[in-house]
C-alpha cells in the first residue's frame, strides 16, 4: 500500500513538473506559434468551422504580435525610468551632506519594501504591478 501511494505521488509530481515546463515553453514561443496553439485549442473546444478557424488564427496572431510589441515598449520605458531615477539620485546626492543622505536613507528603510501583488509573485520576469500608497 505504501509503495502504491509513493508511486501515485511521484507520478503526480512528474505531471505538475511537465505542466510547468509546458507553460514556460508557451511563453517562449513566437507570436505565430502561440497564435497557432491557441487557435488549435479553440478549434477543438468550440468545434470551429474551417472559415472560423482561419479568422480566429488571424485574430490570435494580431493579438499576440501587438502584445509582444507593447511588452517590449513597456520594458524600454521601464529601463528609461530606471536610468532617470538613477540620475536624479546622483543629483540629490551632490546637493545633500553626508548626514542628510544618511537621514534620507534611514527614512527610506523605515518605509519598508514595496509589496508585490499576490497574483504576480510567480511571474516569469519576477515583476508585479506597483501599488500606490494610501495617503
Amino acid at each position: 500500500m505504501k509503495k502504491w501511494i509513493l508511486g501515485v505521488t511521484v507520478l503526480m509530481g512528474m505531471n505538475f513538473g511537465l505542466a510547468a515546463q509546458q507553460h514556460r515553453n508557451f511563453s517562449q514561443r513566437s507570436s505565430a506559434e502561440r497564435a497557432q496553439v491557441m487557435t488549435q485549442r479553440m478549434a477543438e473546444e468550440l468545434k470551429l468551422t474551417v472559415e472560423q478557424k482561419k479568422q480566429v488564427e488571424q485574430l490570435m496572431l494580431e493579438n499576440a504580435t501587438r502584445q509582444e510589441e507593447l511588452l517590449k515598449k513597456r520594458e524600454a520605458e521601464l529601463e528609461a525610468l530606471k536610468e532617470f531615477r538613477k540620475g536624479q539620485k546622483q543629483k540629490m546626492d551632490a546637493i545633500l551632506t553626508e548626514d542628510q543622505k544618511q537621514i534620507l536613507e534611514q527614512r527610506k528603510a523605515a518605509m519598508g519594501p514595496r509589496e508585490k501583488h499576490p497574483s504576480f509573485e510567480d511571474h516569469p520576469r519576477g515583476r508585479g504591478p506597483r501599488h500606490r500608497r494610501a495617503h
